[in-house]
């Protein structure tokens, strides 16, 4: 590609961006939110939060696999009520929901001690479950309130709002515990600045409803409905969509849930340097996000698949290695990067291949095959954490990954 040609797409990119409808802004300052949440506070506090309150990998683990495979189970359910209901109004219950459950989690020392386990289960289900009903609406929701001409646009900056909002949120996070330890008094070493931090994340989450109000409604029923033909039921495109997710996500799930874990118990980074590395190490994602669809008009989005499939293992494989930090780092950044292609990539064709009557349940299946990786990940993950050390549990992500390609 030229630099008139990459200068002209460009200048198409930003008009596309400029002509996104009132629905998709809303809709795009609640993902903000969002994402700034579970990408950020999230992620880089809540299994510190657990560690503090002297919970192990293999409970963490466990505890998130739980709540993953809640999310799997809930997510063709939640995409038929969605059909009925309006996809806006479903996502904005699951909001709702989910910083409720996220709520309950931070309230676990109101309880005695020996009931702690049961109630983060119970509170991490509620969260997962607040989740099925927004993560199976929000690609449906953008082909609604898009036309053909932005679509792929708009999609590309849905993606690129997720390591955008880690970034900042990984910065807050970093902050955040420092400086409660600071104004209180309370070690770092104790669950209270992690706990206190976090609750910025709940009400993000029911402040994030407000902007979908004015939303388009998301009704299905406005779309020209499809003859339930045998022919037009895509169950086998069910199967190896949902097969190729499980698949493809299992090692981003393992880097997702034990990374800060990794840090923190073999590195002994502080918590606000955590936060800083992993917020740093989204700024190549952002630029990964909204350079996609180059990458595909420039090598078609079949070799864009497997060329960041076979990057993210290589990034896998780095952190199995001897453990350093800078390497850690490096490979966090490039493994969020090539996982931040690979999603714009997948999320996008999934939705395209299927008539506007069956992108809900294309929706559902993506998020069941994420759902049951990332909870592979997270249950067994833990266990080779805790029986052969970090080092094996990035080996088996990085040849999933591989083996995909």
């Amino acid at each position: 590609m030229t630099k008139e040609q990459q200068t002209s797409h460009i200048r198409e990119y930003l008009q596309a961006v400029k002509s996104f409808s009132p629905s998709m802004c809303r809709f795009l300052l609640t993902t903000i939110m969002v994402n700034l949440t579970f990408f950020g506070l999230v992620a880089v506090l809540q299994n510190l939060f657990l560690l503090r309150l002297q919970f192990d990998a293999g409970f963490i683990g466990m505890m998130l696999g739980v709540g993953q495979l809640i999310w799997a189970s809930a997510a063709l359910p939640a995409s038929q009520l969605s059909n009925r209901f309006g996809l806006r109004n479903s996502m904005i219950f699951g909001f709702a929901l989910a910083g409720v459950g996220l709520a309950m989690i931070l309230s676990v020392e109101l309880l005695p001690q020996d009931q702690w386990r049961n109630w983060l289960l119970f509170s991490v289900a509620v969260e997962y479950l607040g989740a099925a009903f927004f993560t199976v609406n929000m690609a449906p929701y953008i082909m609604i309130v898009t036309s053909e001409k932005e679509r792929q646009h708009a999609f590309s900056v849905f993606q690129a709002l997720n390591p955008a909002m880690a970034f900042l949120g990984s910065l807050i996070a970093g902050i955040l515990p420092p400086l409660w330890t600071s104004l209180s008094g309370v070690s770092l070493d104790l669950p209270e600045p992690y706990r206190l931090s976090l609750w910025l994340g709940p009400i993000l989450l029911w402040a994030s409803v407000i902007p979908l109000f004015g939303a388009d409604s998301g009704q299905l029923k406005n779309i020209t409905k499809q003859k339930d033909t045998a022919e037009s039921i895509p169950f086998k495109w069910f199967i190896f969509f949902g097969v190729f997710v499980f698949v493809q996500v299992i090692g981003e799930g393992a880097m997702r849930t034990f990374f800060n874990v990794y840090l923190d118990s073999t590195l002994a980074v502080p918590s606000s340097q955590i936060g800083f590395i992993m917020g740093v190490a989204q700024l190549l994602p952002v630029v990964a996000a909204l350079s996609t669809l180059l990458l595909i008009t420039k090598f078609g989005s079949g070799n864009t698949l497997m060329v960041t499939l076979l990057g993210g293992a290589g990034c896998l494989l780095l952190l199995a290695t001897e453990p350093q930090l800078a390497m850690a780092a490096l490979a966090y950044m490039g493994t969020i990067a090539m996982i931040t292609v690979t999603n714009t990539t997948r999320d996008l064709f999934g939705q395209a291949m299927t008539v506007p009557r069956w992108r809900t349940t294309t929706a559902a299946v993506l998020i069941i095959g994420v759902a049951l990786g990332w909870a592979t990940a997270g249950i067994i993950g833990g266990y080779l954490i805790d029986s052969l050390g970090f080092g094996s549990m990035f080996l088996a992500g990085s040849v999933l990954q591989y083996w995909q390609y």
